[in-house]
């Protein structure tokens, strides 16, 4: 219910700091020029994971696990809003169903529907792996962590239009308002958390929260 009751509240707040995230994240990108990011692990998993996505994004091998992955990323945003999960499935689309994956779960509220079209779960999911197996990120963790935003941000991207049900579901005022903001914020953090590790992570937040604040006099 509280959750229900924050939803255009939380909407309003990210719509009203997407301008000073994207300020903050411009600054990122130059901050990653600056130390040739690119041409670093990173840089290349990422460069790599684009070009991948774009030639095999029709096949049935990536089309299942993309329609897994965003299943599945409903099923995560629902486990935190303690709601159950009954059923996950993903299909390639040769099942005759007009749907290729399918979550069912013991309730819904906004975040879980919406969770997939921000959440990078894939890269979250490589972020982990990396802490729990090693102090310092390996170029080959490097490399795969780019690869993994890369494929995050297209994927992303190719969900967003106005024949998808979960953002009827949600409303497009709502999307329109909370999605970009979100975006800019979970990609930023994956990207400052490359420069300079979670303290640097935090300081993007903080940045965004600033150049807000300061444009409203606070």
């Amino acid at each position: 219910m509280i959750l229900q009751l924050a939803k255009w509240p939380v909407a309003i707040v990210v719509a009203v700091c997407t301008p000073a995230a994207a300020l903050a994240f411009c600054q990122l990108l130059h901050g990653a020029w600056d130390v040739d990011l690119w041409m670093a692990p990173f840089g290349i998993g990422f460069f790599v994971g684009g070009i991948f996505w774009l030639i095999f994004r029709r096949t049935k091998i990536v089309k299942f696990l993309s329609t897994m992955e965003h299943e599945m990323t409903h099923a995560i945003a629902a486990w935190i809003t303690f709601v159950p999960v009954i059923e996950l499935r993903s299909t390639d689309g040769t099942t005759g169903s007009d749907s290729l994956g399918h979550v069912r779960l013991g309730g819904s509220n906004w975040f879980i529907t919406s969770a997939p079209y921000f959440f990078p779960t894939v890269p979250i999911a490589v972020l982990i792996a990396v802490w729990a197996l090693a102090a310092t990120p390996t170029g080959f963790a490097r490399w795969l962590l780019g690869a993994a935003t890369a494929y995050s941000i297209f994927s992303t991207w190719r969900e967003m239009h106005f024949q998808q049900s979960d953002l009827k579901e949600i409303r497009f005022l709502f999307a329109f308002l909370f999605l970009p903001g979100a975006n800019l914020l979970c990609v930023g953090l994956i990207l400052a958390n490359e420069l300079g590790g979670p303290a640097k992570a935090c300081e993007y937040t903080v940045e965004a929260v600033r150049i807000t604040c300061g444009w409203f006099g606070m």
